[in-house]
């Protein structure tokens, strides 16, 4: 089982976040996601710190009639932006 890239967040300023709905799920998956960070660039900051938080939100069934959650990412770098992957493992049950 491999991970996929769900989303791209292609610019997060520093100390911003960003959210997506992601939906398209059966009933029967179980995800799991993941974020890989890709620091961006700031006046002045000649190190850019790659670090962000990611969270999980709600978990609801959407007019499509399948499983949707959201995804948070927070950029906890305070002068740098950054690109964040939001990767998805799942599997069924």
């Amino acid at each position: 089982m491999a991970a996929n890239l769900e989303f791209r967040f292609d610019y997060i300023a520093p100390g911003a976040s960003a959210g997506v709905f992601i939906h398209g799920y059966a009933n029967n998956q179980a995800v799991a996601y993941s974020a890989v960070v890709y620091a961006g660039f700031g006046d002045g900051v000649p190190f850019p710190l790659g670090r962000v938080n990611l969270t999980q939100g709600e978990v609801l069934r959407h007019v499509d009639g399948t499983i949707g959650r959201t995804v948070n990412v927070q950029n906890l770098a305070p002068f740098n932006s950054c690109t964040v992957d939001v990767l998805v493992l799942w599997d069924s049950f």
